[in-house]
């Protein structure tokens, strides 16, 4: 198993709305995807412009091709450009 923890910090003037509305459907679909154990989006409780992307994934191919799916390609670059900085990314095994 794979887990992705996927951190970042969002400009100021950005609205956890904003946020919310590419969010939302980029966790609903991954969830969906064959191989996804757990995708979550939780916001820090000492800064509200931090986030961070909780995923589990069943192995680095099914990671590998969440990574090329519809959502992902078409979310994730409408996303960086709310983002302070670039998302820090680390990922675990057992």
């Amino acid at each position: 198993m794979i887990r992705l923890n996927a951190f970042f910090e969002i400009k100021d003037g950005i609205t956890a709305e904003q946020v919310k509305a590419l969010t939302d459907e980029l966790v609903e679909k991954s969830r969906k995807e064959e191989g996804n154990k757990g995708y979550d989006l939780f916001v820090s409780t000492t800064n509200p412009r931090v986030y961070l992307f909780c995923e589990s994934w069943e192995n680095e191919a099914v990671l590998e091709k969440h990574k090329q799916t519809a959502h992902f390609t078409r979310i994730i670059p409408q996303l960086s450009q709310l983002l302070k900085g670039e998302l820090s990314l680390e990922a675990f095994t057992r």
